[in-house]
């Protein structure tokens, strides 16, 4: 194995190897930044409750410092619910749901989300939260692309 590096670096020229390094982290930065590069609106961003792909809630995300609570009501199986929603830093999070609707709580677990291109499930139910940019340029780059 030594004695094939070896070899390789006598191919190599001080050129190859520059060449080389440079194409794998120009390769790592866009990696890395491509996500926040396409989805890096900095207009104002409202937080989408879907459920079964039809939405049911939308509200503005707010940069408040404070904690704050906002319920939202949906029927599930001809039941009511409400789910609550915890906004601060601009960032949302879903509190636990019932436990009739969601035996885990795994959705709960997910942590906090500020960016269009994360988002919170809640597989039982099919509810999703997300965070929708209001921008009026919307990218038809998906970020999953990259």
């Amino acid at each position: 194995m030594l004695d094939k590096l070896s070899k390789l670096n006598q191919l190599l020229t001080r050129a190859d190897k520059v060449a080389i390094i440079s194409i794998i982290l120009c390769s790592g930065l866009l990696i890395i930044l491509t996500p926040q590069l396409v989805s890096g609106a900095q207009g104002n961003k409202d937080i989408v409750v879907k459920l079964a792909e039809q939405e049911i809630y939308r509200h503005n995300l707010s940069k408040e410092e404070k904690l704050k609570r906002v319920k939202f009501n949906f029927d599930f199986k001809g039941e009511s619910y409400q789910g609550v929603l915890r906004i601060k830093n601009g960032k949302v999070k879903l509190e636990r749901l019932n436990k009739n609707i969601s035996p885990l709580a795994i959705h709960s677990e997910m942590g906090w989300i500020s960016k269009p291109y994360q988002m919170i499930v809640c597989l039982p139910v099919k509810l999703t939260v997300t965070i929708e940019s209001n921008n009026s340029e919307q990218n038809d780059i998906d970020v999953r692309t990259f």
